[in-house]
């Protein structure tokens, strides 16, 4: 660089950056005028240092070391100016979500060699992160089967896992793990050879009313169709456990409505499970139907012949009793769900079907909203609950209306806006001594509230669960009142944060209202209710537990 050109860019940094350019020309000019400060002022008199009374010229050393000792000030300033300047030149282009490649960080490598080891190491540890991502990925697959087995129950969630299993695969893909994910769930042990029925035509098949040891009306006959033969269907359930043959006797297998296939789980077409082992086809879901329970289960698939990509999935579900059954299908019935006369009571949602009859509470799960697979998913729920209609049952006492969990719900009253019937089994309102409660919502205007009815054996029994209310209620601090009612034997109106509640006794029921906004309209309802009751209410005979609950209260 020439003097021309020096002087051109010391210019040009003077007029941009005045205030700095000022401090290093100061710098410069202290750095310049320094030495010769000290030359002249080394020559004065005044300048010797005193010792006593003798004036003394100082060392030169001394002055050279004071002269440095000066200049070092601006010499540093200058330094750090220039450094300022000079380092780091692309800190400000730093990105923190770049990794920086071995070549990139080249400049911590003595040769060729170290670097040459360390691109092989580094090649080393994104094997390792690779394989470890692999087999997370294939950790994953596992998962998503049991989702997907979970999810078969539930219309809404059945129709997302498609789209997340092609995500999955997208995944699947940019890792190059090539393998399909296994969609099916494997659990049915496989089939002997020896235990399955001759196949020969002279043979005659066994008929599956046989091997369904049930008091219930033997359905209709399936006419001829798709799906397995009479021989095979009859083949596969003579392999289930003895519990669960009624259940896989209540498949539909035989004579499918035209363009429909039964779908198969390893190498049979059903699966059959147990209240022990229901974990493995329903994992996370098992334990809520074991609290209402569940005796066993039975499950098949069916998807249109020659496609694959969507199915109807059916379980059947044999619960304790009928009450069981209600209360497990109360449970996870939507508000707002679309009716469907269908066995004691049934619904649609998004294709699928699912209803309770009996004991039995079934669901039909279509994986897909579409109009063809909701026609076949009702067609295959009312062959199920033709085979599942209970026998006609008939009261304890002679005269007395029939133990139903139906007739139980029509002696609720059916105004104010009656909705949501449902049957509750356990810890009813949050106390643990009331179980086995009939409820319904109940709204007039703004105020809503839910009426209930609990038929005892005696009415000994009820007035023991009243008095029980009423001592909890005392202890949790609410304000309770007698009133006179006509035809309860004993009601009270209890007041907490702001809800009512109306309890009484009739006969051999526990009945009233619960989470009331309004007294009187609470009131008006109980008493009402009270007076149209009739003094006996049919009773359905409840597991012991629950009784002896009661009793430990």
């Amino acid at each position: 660089m020439n003097s021309s050109n020096w002087v051109a860019s010391l210019r040009d940094y003077f007029w941009n950056e005045p205030l700095m350019g000022l401090a290093v020309a100061s710098a410069l000019i202290a750095l310049a005028s320094t030495p010769i400060a000290f030359a002249v002022l080394g020559r004065l008199k005044w300048f010797k240092a005193r010792r006593g009374r003798v004036m003394q010229t100082p060392e030169f050393s001394s002055i050279v070391v004071g002269m440095m000792l000066v200049m070092g000030i601006p010499a540093i300033f200058l330094a750090l100016v220039v450094k300022s300047r000079h380092f780091d030149e692309d800190r400000y282009a730093f990105d923190p979500n770049k990794t920086w490649s071995v070549l990139e960080q080249g400049r911590q490598f003595q040769d060729v060699v170290e670097a040459d080891k360390a691109v092989k190491e580094e090649m080393k540890r994104l094997a390792d992160e690779r394989k470890k991502l692999v087999d997370n990925v294939k950790k994953l697959d596992e998962a998503m089967i049991k989702l997907r087995a979970v999810a078969g129950t539930s219309p809404s969630v059945a129709q997302a896992v498609p789209a997340v299993l092609q995500r999955l695969a997208d995944l699947r893909s940019s890792i190059a793990l090539d393998g399909p994910q296994q969609l099916m769930d494997f659990t049915a042990p496989p089939v002997e050879l020896a235990s399955l029925p001759p196949a020969a035509a002279t043979t005659p098949a066994v008929a599956v009313p046989a091997a369904v040891a049930s008091p219930s009306p033997a359905a209709p006959a399936a006419p001829a169709g798709a799906g397995l033969s009479k021989a095979e269907a009859d083949g596969e359930i003579a392999t289930v456990p003895a519990p669960q043959k009624p259940l896989a006797g209540m498949l539909p297998l035989v004579g499918l409505p035209a363009g429909w296939t039964v779908g198969k789980s390893g190498d049979k077409h059903l699966e059959t499970f147990n209240a022990d082992n229901l974990f493995e086809k329903i994992d996370g879901r098992a334990e809520s139907f074991i609290q209402y329970d569940v005796k066993g289960m039975a499950y098949a698939y069916y998807h249109p012949t020659g496609d694959e990509t969507n199915e109807v999935q059916v379980y059947i579900f044999e619960l304790a009793d009928a009450l069981k059954a209600l209360g497990k299908y109360g449970s996870e019935k939507p508000d707002g769900a679309k009716m469907l006369a269908i066995g004691s009571e049934g619904y649609t949602a998004s294709g699928s079907t699912l209803f309770y009859s009996g004991k039995y509470y079934t669901q039909i799960v279509s994986t897909v909203d579409d109009p063809k697979f909701a026609e076949f998913a009702q067609e295959m729920a009312k062959r199920i609950a033709a085979s599942q209609r209970p026998a006609p049952a008939s009261g304890t006492n002679s005269g007395e209306p029939e133990a139903t969990p139906e007739a139980i719900f029509a002696m609720l009253p059916a105004e104010p806006g009656k909705s949501g019937p449902k049957y509750v089994s356990q810890d009813v309102f949050g106390y643990s001594f009331l179980s086995d409660v009939f409820m319904a919502d109940y709204q007039e205007g703004k105020n809503a509230w839910q009426g209930f009815i609990r038929p005892y054996a005696d009415a000994d029994a009820a007035r023991k669960v009243f008095d029980q209310y009423v001592e909890d209620a005392k202890k949790n601090g609410s304000e309770i009142n007698i009133v006179e009612a006509e035809g309860a034997e004993r009601m009270v109106v209890s007041s907490n944060v702001g809800l009512i509640d109306v309890f009484f006794v009739k006969g051999n029921a526990l009945c009233g209202v619960n989470g009331a906004s309004d007294a009187k309209q609470a009131e008006s309802f109980a008493r009402a209710f009270a007076k149209k009751l009739p003094q006996r209410v049919p009773v359905i005979e409840f597991k012991k537990s629950s009784e002896a609950k009661v009793e430990e209260n």
